[in-house]
């Protein structure tokens, strides 16, 4: 455990500051454009436009990482966020914003490509699994601790985005000062998407819906969560209990998942997602219970990409793991690219239930074809164990141990 935390101490702690920023930011611009008068539709185009830069970037920026090495990559990255997120809180202009919240997402795809490809080469198989571990488990904490930031100013002042700006300066320090040597990435493997919705249906719009709620949850939350308590304090508490709700039930979710068939398992997270969500809508007034439903919805979204991934894994070879992998990011990504655009339409209809709406609405349309596939194609076997995956680059997919197959 020692030695694991020494060869990956430097880029972790690189990646939790600069996730505190980024969690940080996120909802800062929910609140932010929620301040300014901006309209549902245009809050939730601000995240669709991050996610659409940071789906391009991760499949298109391994070039750029090996032309100028991995510490000059990251500090030109996280530089170039710091100057956007400062610029964010100067000029105040929806139209700006949707080109730097594209170009931040690109930006902090590089940010994860390098992290992720350093973590990859400093592992072997057997301690991949740890090192994984420990890269979750500083991705939401950093995102979870970030969200308490909202509440060292107000969101309509300049004091937030500079306090984003200077996390994302301070993340360079320790990657700079590493002694390890900077770490190669491999070519990124070829994906036939047909050829993997054949073989995992479930597993590919699994992933899909994930992104559709999930981003939907990061971009809007917030918001809903301003207009039903008045209070921009609360933000920050029921996001965390979101977030942190994921991180806890990884593993007791998974572990069911490598007993009980995943298809079943994902059925259950889909219509376990419809009744929570529903209490959500009941709940708003029952402070108590809606620190319970978050903290279990949050357990339930967040579940769902990974358990998605293993269901996929069963039927996979260890060869086109990888790619697969890669090719269930890119199904994530699409559906968290779309969800805020369509949210925003739900939302108009239903108020500011619309978005619980919308969640409930992609709930059963996944628990339909769930229910579809398992009437009318056999159960897979399943070799594969499950790997909480983060939804962040395809450099992920090298570091799933599932893919080293025997060796």
């Amino acid at each position: 455990m020692r030695s694991v935390l020494k060869i990956t101490i430097a880029p972790l702690l690189s990646l939790f500051i600069f996730i505190l920023g980024n969690g940080l930011f996120s909802t800062l611009l929910a609140l932010r454009l929620h301040g300014e008068g901006a309209s549902t539709f245009m809050i939730g185009a601000m995240m669709g436009a991050y996610y659409a830069g940071l789906a391009y970037g991760s499949f298109k920026i391994e070039k750029f990482i090996l032309n100028v090495g991995h510490i000059r990559a990251f500090a030109a990255f996280a530089s170039f966020l710091a100057v956007i997120s400062f610029a964010q809180g100067v000029f105040i202009n929806n139209g700006l914003w949707l080109v730097f919240r594209f170009l931040g997402g690109f930006a902090t795809a590089g940010i994860f490509v390098v992290i992720e490809s350093w973590l990859l080469s400093v592992g072997s198989t057997h301690t991949r699994g740890r090192i994984l571990a420990f890269y979750m488990i500083s991705l939401y904490a950093g995102q979870a601790l970030g969200q308490f930031m909202i509440n060292l100013s107000d969101p309509g002042t300049l004091m937030l985005f500079a306090l984003t700006a200077m996390l994302c300066s301070l993340a360079v320090i320790p990657l700079s000062l590493t002694k390890t040597p900077s770490p190669e990435i491999s070519p990124p493997s070829q994906l036939n998407f047909v050829r993997l919705f054949k073989i995992s249906g479930s597993g590919v719009i699994g992933c899909l819906c994930s992104g559709l709620i999930l981003g939907s949850v990061y971009g809007l939350l917030p918001l809903i969560i301003v207009q039903q308590t008045g209070k921009n304090s609360m933000v920050a508490l029921f996001m965390a209990l979101v977030i942190l709700g994921g991180m806890s039930l990884q593993y007791p979710v998974g572990k069911i998942s490598d007993f009980i068939e995943r298809r079943l398992v994902l059925l259950c997270l889909a219509l376990s997602t419809i009744v929570l969500t529903g209490i959500l809508i009941v709940s708003a007034h029952y402070l108590y219970l809606l620190y319970v439903s978050l903290f279990v919805f949050g357990g339930l979204v967040f579940t769902l990409y990974p358990v998605s991934i293993s269901h996929a894994c069963d039927s996979l070879s260890d060869d086109d793991i990888v790619s697969g992998t890669q090719g269930l990011l890119l199904a994530y990504s699409v559906g968290a690219t779309l969800g805020p655009f369509i949210t925003p339409v739900f939302i108009k209809l239903f108020g500011t239930n619309g978005l619980y709406v919308y969640i409930i609405t992609v709930g059963i349309l996944l628990a339909v074809f769930l229910s579809w596939r398992k009437a009318s194609v056999p159960p897979t076997q399943q070799d594969e164990g499950f790997v909480p995956l983060p939804q962040t680059s395809p450099i992920t997919a090298e570091m799933d141990p599932r893919g080293e197959g025997d060796n």
